[in-house]
């Protein structure tokens, strides 16, 4: 997969052990932004850093359940 600069934006899990109500509870939404570098049917992969051999870090992995979608830069 050639890499291409993208915005993921995706819904995070969340948990509480207070006394908050369920329907006070609502998953997050963030953006992430990087390089797409992997996508299957399960996982999508954006780095932020790339080295002088073309080896790919700083990686975030999302399960593709909680991603909402992909944009293009």
């Amino acid at each position: 997969m050639k890499p291409v600069l993208v915005c993921v934006k995706w819904r995070d899990i969340i948990a509480s052990a207070d006394w908050t109500k369920a329907d006070e509870l609502d998953p997050p939404v963030f953006e992430t932004w990087g390089w797409l570098v992997y996508k299957d049917k399960d996982t999508v992969k954006v780095a932020s850093t790339r080295d002088e051999k073309g080896s790919w870090f700083g990686v975030h992995a999302f399960p593709k359940g909680c991603v909402i979608g992909i944009e293009k830069l």
